[in-house]
């Protein structure tokens, strides 16, 4: 049995993970630990690597959690990174230097906001079903508005333009937080959203499962 260590993304909890069922495989999630405000992701990253205490191990992080999974294989050795609906580098995110992008950066957005459920955050999420929204409803009324606020901060500052292989890079033709103009991936879901590890998962874990049997 393979363990493969997931990060979730912003907001998000092991609940994302739900839906995938990859043969031979057991998904350990690693949660969010203690952070400071002054934490650039670099530094979280050390924080998430440091729960996971395997050797060489193979971690797979979606949106948020890819890009800490990024920082963490610059860090240690890994047998192999699995980035789902993420950026592998600040040119692969949509650019923050509008008024939101500015907004974020300057912390002015109250901490609530982030955990507000609406139309327009549930189509960026790309949920497509009742059960989708309630999802993303659920999660964000059980998470931390004060991280999240971090976190996208985090996010519009990070720089970095280099990546670790082995890495498999999954993302979604319709992926309206993560743009794939500017995404290269190796393996794409057609008409996939965001949140396509939840209600994709029978694809994705198709792809997860080939790509272990060549590590």
């Amino acid at each position: 049995m393979t363990d493969i260590y997931c990060i979730s993304g912003l907001g998000a909890d092991e609940r994302i993970f739900a839906n995938l069922s990859i043969r031979n495989a057991n998904l350990i999630h690693i949660p969010w630990p203690e952070y400071d405000v002054h934490d650039e992701l670099p530094c979280y990253a050390q924080k998430v690597s440091a729960l996971i205490k395997a050797e060489n191990p193979i971690v797979m992080g979606v949106s948020l959690g890819g890009m800490l999974t990024v920082e963490i294989a610059k860090m240690r050795p890994v047998k192999k990174t699995i980035l789902v609906s993420t950026a592998k580098t600040t040119s692969e995110l949509p650019p923050y230097d509008g008024l939101f992008g500015k907004l974020v950066k300057s912390k002015i957005v109250p901490a609530f906001v982030y955990k507000m459920p609406n139309r327009i955050l549930m189509n960026l999420f790309g949920a497509k079903s009742e059960e989708d929204d309630a999802l993303v409803a659920a999660i964000l009324k059980d998470s931390d508005g004060k991280f999240m606020k971090w976190a996208m901060r985090a996010i519009a500052l990070w720089q970095n333009d280099t990546f670790k292989e082995p890495l498999t890079h999954i993302h979604g033709t319709d992926d309206r937080m993560l743009f794939p103009d500017t995404v290269h991936a190796e393996h794409w879901i057609e008409g996939g959203g965001h949140m396509m590890i939840y209600n994709r998962a029978d694809e994705i874990s198709r792809i997860i499962e080939d790509e272990l049997r060549v590590i």
